[in-house]
């Protein structure tokens, strides 16, 4: 269940973090075999996915670089920077203090008022290849900002490159790109980490499911929502983020929660 959560809502602008942690919270999962170290492990299988799906440019990319077209490659270093940084500077601080479930709500409602102003502000001008050293900073750093649970970094981040003025199609892939290295640099983190290395490794069995799942079901959402967007906004998936804000919130009280 946490593969197939993990893959589809990494790439749908709904939040992967809150959602795992509202499943590990409701099935009452025993935090130390399916805590952060799993979580980091899903990422993997996410990561092979949306590698998987933009190979043909990622080749480009790195062929181009032997040719000399060095501008594109050291955008996205750019581009990635940011939540490389605040991910060193602040991801305990944030795993330890901004993981409970009214954090989640307020990411989730916020990261709607996002969608919406960026929707209405888009104007849709540019292409991909027309992105600049301002563009890939302010995209870099919402990804950043989409460390904090509820936020989403596709949704932030497609939301930045479409006030940008990128077309939405542009943006999202654009978006996915940037994500790859975040999302290979977290769970290559945590793999080195030898102590969490070993948690992992004491279930190869569930690793291995729930990697194969978070790859599988994450392939199908990045195709989804490449596609989508080409016709669709952000729009489409508030009032998701808004009613399960509401439902959290509800369940707080209720302490379900």
């Amino acid at each position: 269940m946490l593969g197939i959560v993990q893959g589809l809502t990494e790439f749908l602008p709904v939040s992967s973090t809150a959602h795992l942690i509202l499943v590990s919270d409701l099935l009452k999962l025993d935090p130390e075999r399916f805590g952060l170290s799993f979580d980091v492990a899903l990422h993997l299988g996410t990561a092979l996915a949306v590698l998987l799906y933009f190979a043909g440019t990622w080749i480009d990319l790195v062929l181009g670089l032997f040719r000399g077209r060095w501008r594109m490659p050291a955008l996205i270093v750019l581009g990635t920077a940011p939540a490389a940084i605040a991910g060193v500077l602040f991801q305990s601080v944030i795993e330890r203090e901004m993981r409970g479930p009214l954090v989640i709500a307020a990411g989730l409602v916020v990261g709607s008022v996002v969608f919406v102003v960026a929707e209405a502000r888009a104007r849709q001008r540019r292409l991909m290849n027309e992105v600049g050293i301002v563009d890939v900073l302010v995209i870099g750093i919402a990804q950043a900002i989409a460390l904090i649970p509820g936020i989403s970094r596709s949704g932030i981040t497609i939301s930045a490159g479409l006030v940008r003025e990128l077309r939405r199609e542009d943006a999202t892939r654009f978006a996915f790109l940037l994500a790859t290295p975040v999302i290979l640099g977290a769970g290559a983190k945590t793999l080195l980490d030898a102590r969490k290395a070993a948690e992992l490794l004491a279930a190869p069995d569930v690793l291995a499911v729930g990697f194969v799942l978070s790859f599988l079901s994450g392939l199908a959402a990045v195709a989804f929502m490449v596609r989508f967007l080409r016709g669709h906004s952000l729009n489409w998936f508030v009032a998701y983020r808004l009613v399960l804000a509401v439902l959290i919130v509800v369940g707080v009280i209720a302490g379900i929660l």
